[in-house]
């Protein structure tokens, strides 16, 4: 009989029935998911001998993104670009209250140079550059991004780089079964086979067909998830994430969708693992990947530094934040409304300008293009702008008298150089005085993921509550847990990629050849 849980998703489906099993199919390793993280453990693997198998409910392999966070890579070396482990590393466990894995953070600062290089060689060969992306500097050093983020372009000199990650799939899912290894799309897995009345080996993932029909993907050696993340389940989301519930979209999972907001996938693979003894991370909640979009931001990451008000006019926080602490800020306003005002100016003032995803090779973006790009958003409605504040104040529904008083105040702080409210550093105290005048309002945060979720070892086999390691069963890619808390800061950016989707994929696909 079955217990009565709080969630749905916390009731074990029935065995699926061997008489309803239509076909069994047998590797050495089956990983599940067509992803980066996937698709590194199965070119991993195979090319250090072992048989494969990939399934994936998608009809083709699927990314998003692009900014893949390494260390010490052949491109860094080359660049000259010096990678302080000791203390970039103590800020984050410092950032997420030592609530997460050390372990993990520094097998990946070990060894994902060596996956990173492992990829590159491959790109390279098909074509692509590898760049580094523009790192972001604030002068106080606490909101500074780390550079090491790396992505692959089709053609040098291209100004955006930050959405390269499709052309690594691509390239992945190619070379994986040109060494021979077997992708099976449209397979929906369903259930594990754990042996012993779930006490013993995992040997099978059990997966739909598009008809319908039942198949048994045996692995002598592993199983091993790869199947994102569970935002898409709402009791998921209520249960171990519930702040960005509001946020989730809630139209049905898309298996091929290769970048959408709100969320992207139902925790296939975390229910499965769970209804066979797996334990949770330790962290709950979980860290949503979350950001705050209005706004012209100077560069990769960082918030809008101007004036921002919320529903009321009211001036609410210290600007000096980045996208993603600037959309937690904005869910403590009423309503969520907030607005990002600025005038003219405040381009040439905020330079220099750098382009999100631009290369630390690429051409700096003209102050000129900047104000261009405001332009296009008036064009479409996305911002507003007015020859006077009372004016934009009308188009931005606000209160015009309040509005002129805030903008008074934070002007008189700019020009005696000390914010008397938030304490914003003098160098952005940027006043909103020379027309036009520009504001775009945002009703919520965007939400991408929420991350993390089974709890695994540093060799990415699956634990259970007792810490004991499931034997059979790995997870690579988001799935993994207690990578991050609190919030994805994004500060070393594209760190998600390169640790759970390219280092540890790599390193298990190499870990069970030894095997």
């Amino acid at each position: 009989m079955k217990t009565r849980t709080e969630y749905s998703f916390e009731t074990p489906q029935d065995a699926i029935p061997d008489n309803r099993i239509t076909d069994i199919i047998e590797a050495e390793v089956v990983v599940v998911g067509s992803g980066t993280a996937g698709l590194v453990c199965a070119n991993s693997a195979v090319e250090n001998g072992l048989k494969v198998i990939l399934i994936s409910a998608s009809s083709c392999p699927v990314a998003r993104g692009g900014s893949t966070h390494a260390i010490d890579s052949k491109l860094m070396r080359g660049l000259g670009i010096d990678y302080d482990v000791a203390r970039n590393f103590k800020q984050e466990m410092d950032r997420a209250g030592g609530r997460i894995d050390q372990g993990k953070w520094y097998l990946f600062a070990r060894r994902s140079g060596e996956a990173m290089d492992w990829l590159i060689d491959k790109m390279v060969a098909a074509g692509y550059t590898p760049v580094l992306e523009r790192e972001g500097v604030d002068p106080d050093g606490i909101l500074s991004t780390y550079q090491g983020s790396h992505c692959f372009i089709a053609e040098k000199g291209k100004k955006n780089v930050s959405m390269g990650q499709p052309l690594v799939v691509k390239t992945l899912s190619g070379l994986a079964e040109q060494a021979g290894a077997r992708i099976h799309y449209r397979r929906i897995a369903r259930q594990l086979v754990r042996e012993n009345n779930n006490t013993g080996r995992v040997t099978a993932v059990i997966a739909t067909n598009p008809e319908g029909e039942y198949i048994k993907y045996v692995g002598s050696k592993a199983i091993v998830l790869a199947t994102g993340d569970f935002t898409k389940d709402t009791e998921m989301v209520s249960k171990y994430c519930p702040e960005v519930l509001p946020l989730v979209d809630r139209a049905p999972v898309n298996y091929d969708t290769q970048f959408a907001y709100g969320g992207i996938y139902a925790g296939d693979g975390h229910k499965m693992a769970l209804w066979i003894g797996a334990a949770w991370q330790y962290t709950v909640p979980n860290a949503p990947m979350l950001r705050s979009v209005a706004g012209p931001s100077p560069q990769p990451y960082q918030g809008f530094k101007g004036l921002m008000v919320n529903k009321y006019a009211m001036r609410y926080c210290n600007e000096d934040v980045n996208n993603t602490h600037a959309g937690f800020i904005q869910m403590r306003q009423p309503d969520w409304k907030v607005v990002m005002i600025w005038d003219a100016a405040y381009a040439e003032r905020m330079a220099p300008w750098y382009r999100q995803g631009s290369s630390v090779d690429g051409p700096e973006e003209k102050i000129q293009d900047v104000i261009a790009e405001w332009e296009s958003g008036v064009k479409t409605g996305r911002i507003f702008k007015a020859d006077t504040m009372e004016e934009l104040a009308g188009m931005l529904d606000l209160d015009a008298d309040t509005l002129g008083e805030t903008v008074d105040r934070y002007n008189r702080f700019c020009g005696t150089g000390v914010d008397e409210d938030f304490y914003k550093p003098p160098r952005l105290l940027v006043p909103v005085a020379r027309g036009p005048f520009y504001g775009q309002p945002s009703n919520a945060p965007i939400l991408l993921i929420v991350c993390g979720g089974l709890r695994t070892n540093v060799k990415m086999q699956v634990l259970d509550n007792g810490n004991e390691v499931i034997p059979g069963l790995y997870a690579v890619g988001t799935i993994v847990g207690d990578m991050f808390a609190g919030c994805y800061s994004f500060l070393p950016s594209g760190i998600n990629l390169g640790s759970t989707c390219l280092t540890f994929p790599y390193l298990v696909g190499k870990e069970l050849a030894d095997m």
